[in-house]
């Protein structure tokens, strides 16, 4: 029983960890121009399926690999910064506006990978082995090892630049009011170009180590959005820490739900969880009170 319950913890932690990383990438970017990334799922896609097209069809070694998945989903970032978001912002488009164009940039970048990889699932070749390893009376694997470091050093990483750098300061100075920021000289739109570059090249990393364990389809994106909305939602999108915590506990929920009952109730379970935390706490369970800017 207990190790059962073990073996569950550990793979929801896994599942948890991408879904904290897409959280966090989400609230990071949302930190700095208060518009939520619809598309942020779609890098993860990226990563998974860059992994398939450097490493198997290019036959790259997984480093060279790993710095071309970086330069595609970098493009990517660029494209909706250019393409969507300083369009919109400099015709003054409300929040909800900016969003819906994040929504048309992941059909997009959906449409474009379809066409280049089409509709089957692929093998996502391992940076690491995927052969047993035994830590006392676990057994896990490497990959999926590296996946939790990750997404620690990712949280380490962030925590970092936010509050311990002149820069972070500025980046939190911008989320709180771009215009005053403006005035002190902070260039904003380079801030909101760091967020959209940094959170992309977290979820192409996430997405090119959950690959292997998941496998690469162009239709996963929408789902791990979803899922990283629902972790940012449940912890507190106004801070990334609280958005990677909400990733971890939808993990653990599932795997519980599925090891104990049925997947089937583990995502209407959640919907009704977090409807319930936002009746009591509207900003999260982890997430701090946000004065409304006038």
């Amino acid at each position: 029983m207990l190790m059962k319950l073990t073996y569950l913890l550990l793979a929801g932690l896994t599942n948890g960890s991408v879904y904290g990383l897409i959280g966090l990438s989400l609230s990071v970017i949302y930190g700095s121009s208060r518009v939520i990334n619809f598309a942020q799922g779609e890098f993860v896609m990226l990563g998974a399926m860059s992994a398939v097209l450097f490493m198997v069809s290019f036959s790259l070694p997984w480093p060279i690999a790993a710095a071309a998945m970086l330069a595609v989903v970098v493009i990517a970032a660029l494209g909706l910064d250019y393409g969507i978001y300083r369009p919109l912002v400099r015709r003054k488009a409300a929040p909800l506006t900016i969003m819906i164009g994040t929504l048309a940039g992941a059909i997009v970048v959906y449409g474009l990978a379809f066409l280049l990889w089409g509709p089957d699932q692929r093998y996502v070749p391992p940076i690491l082995s995927l052969d047993p390893v035994r830590l006392g009376f676990l057994i896990t694997n490497l990959q999926q090892i590296s996946l939790i470091l990750v997404f620690l050093v990712f949280l380490l990483l962030t925590w970092f630049i936010l509050y311990r750098t002149r820069f972070g300061l500025s980046v939190r100075a911008t989320g709180v009011d771009p215009r005053v920021a403006l005035l002190m000289g902070i260039r904003s739109e380079r801030i909101v170009q760091f967020s959209f570059i940094f959170s992309a090249s977290i979820s192409g990393i996430a997405g090119m180590l959950v690959g292997p364990l998941l496998g690469g389809h162009v239709g996963m994106g929408l789902l791990l959005t979803v899922k990283g909305f629902m972790a940012a939602i449940l912890g507190g999108l106004g801070s990334p820490f609280a958005a990677a915590a909400g990733g971890i506990a939808i993990g653990m929920m599932e795997a519980l739900m599925a090891g104990y009952g049925t997947s089937l109730y583990a995502e209407p379970a959640i919907f009704v969880l977090i409807l319930l935390m936002l009746i009591v706490r509207p900003y999260g369970l982890l997430g701090d009170y946000e004065a409304e800017r006038r």
